[in-house]
């Protein structure tokens, strides 16, 4: 084939041409398919062999150094030594969007290109997943994945959750969802949104996305991103104490053995370390290895993000003393509190202990008869809760429907409702109230809990 049908082949590619031109290093095939690159030809001047190169005239500018007269009109492509083809390359790739990629198997940063058609804000919006070997890059628009989160599980996901994706995606690009699997961790919810999963939905379809991965005992203040063994049903999730705010803390449950919630860490980072060093604990030799290099890779990016993994925080302290009860689940509720006239909060007309026994005997009734007359009792603890709220003591009927909730009894799931609707709306949580309407609708025990 003469040089003619080399750059006609090379013209008539409708690829990207590579930034790289001629010079390019890489081998990957990926890398190949994607970009197209000038054609290469041998000609032997005065006894040495020179590289001669067939260069695109439309994807350049002219130049001094390069003859683009009329005359040679007749020909569409030219020749010209290697330090032209430099130059030139270089010029025609600056016209299209960069991009890079980290080879660092411990780390992902985020990668922004410029284009003619993004503003400025898309591409401060950008998230990458790691190609190594290559120097394209998955590029999706984290702006957009942002609000897929927000319409569809009705609250916004801190920083951390967005750089722990990145993390992941360090371990193993290629499915940074189960880049966990050594430590039994497997991402989910969310984040089912940045791996690209949830992309199309309907209005229709809202209701369903916000059971996606919620557990038996998931109250709407806790948010599953991360599954772990189905033995125990353990997850881990976000807990807000108000939809409209951060996280106050990660934390984690056991949904096949109890209701606990309990506190792991600030953040999704000190909660997988703390995840990490449990299994090192009970690691055999060969597992033992693999779990130390992803504890590595953890504090490894941790410290270079200056990302804390710390078990706890001043904000976390903080937030603890706000908790007006503990609830039965453990991970207690905070509500605005005057705690001179002790306005906000009032003790339910039960204990904790009073309560649970009470909601035990309910569940286990003989007959219809006798649970109606054990639900009388517990008639006037939500008798009570609606007085207070109406005292604008919110936090009280917030304690009884979590407690309601937490308990797992069907015969007052529908008074747990009750409870929510009238906590969330007097403390300005709708949110919360939708989360909870659409998981009670259908609130499944086990860990097959994926809507997709």
């Amino acid at each position: 084939m003469d040089s003619r049908d080399l750059f006609k082949a090379f013209y008539d590619d409708p690829r990207v041409a590579c930034q790289y031109g001629v010079k390019c290093y890489q081998k990957n095939p990926e890398h190949h398919e994607k970009y197209k690159h000038p054609p290469a030809t041998q000609q032997s001047t005065r006894g040495k062999t020179t590289t001669k190169k067939v260069v695109d005239k439309r994807d350049i500018s002219p130049s001094p150094s390069i003859s683009t007269d009329d005359d040679n009109d007749d020909d569409d492509d030219f020749e010209c030594d290697e330090e032209d083809i430099e130059r030139i390359m270089k010029e025609a790739s600056a016209e299209k969007p960069i991009t890079c990629n980290s080879n660092n198997s411990d780390d992902a940063d985020l990668i922004t290109e410029n284009s003619e058609e993004s503003t400025s804000k898309d591409n401060d919006d950008k998230i990458n997943t790691p190609n190594d070997n290559s120097v394209e890059t998955t590029e999706t628009s984290l702006a957009a994945k942002k609000k897929i989160i927000s319409e569809l599980f009705l609250v916004e996901m801190p920083d951390d959750f967005y750089k722990f994706y990145e993390f992941c995606c360090s371990l193993f690009k290629d499915d940074p969802v189960s880049s966990l699997k050594s430590v039994d961790l497997k991402l989910v919810g969310p984040y089912d949104v940045l791996a690209g999963k949830i992309i199309k939905y309907s209005d229709d379809d809202k209701e369903k996305y916000l059971r996606h991965w919620r557990y038996f005992y998931d109250t709407p203040e806790f948010q599953t991103v991360l599954k772990g063994n189905d033995k125990d049903g353990l997850h881990y999730g976000y807990w807000r104490d108000d939809c409209k705010i951060n996280p106050a803390f990660v934390a984690k449950n056991s949904a096949n053995k109890d209701h606990k919630i309990i506190s792991v860490a600030p953040n999704i980072f000190g909660a997988v370390l703390s995840h990490v060093e449990e299994r090192l604990k009970v690691a055999g030799p060969f597992d033992k290895a693999k779990i130390s290099r992803i504890q590595q890779s953890l504090k490894t990016y941790a410290k270079k993000h200056d990302i804390s993994l710390d078990k706890s925080s001043a904000d976390l302290q903080k937030r603890n003393r706000d908790v007006v009860t503990k609830t039965f689940h453990g991970a207690g509720i905070v509500v605005p509190y005057n705690k001179k006239t002790q306005l906000g909060y009032r003790q339910l007309a039960l204990t904790d202990s009073h309560l649970l026994k009470l909601l035990q005997q309910i569940e286990k009734a003989d007959c219809d008869e006798i649970r109606q007359s054990l639900m009388s009792k517990l008639e006037e603890v939500v008798r009570l809760a609606t007085i207070a709220a109406d005292e604008c003591d919110f936090g009280t009927p917030l304690e009884l429907g979590h407690n309601l909730f937490s308990s797992g009894v069907k015969y007052v799931q529908r008074i747990a409702m009750q409870m929510f609707a009238q906590s969330y709306n007097l403390l300005k949580r709708p949110e919360f109230l939708k989360i909870a309407e659409a998981h009670v609708a259908n609130r499944k025990k086990g860990c097959d809990l994926s809507v997709l």
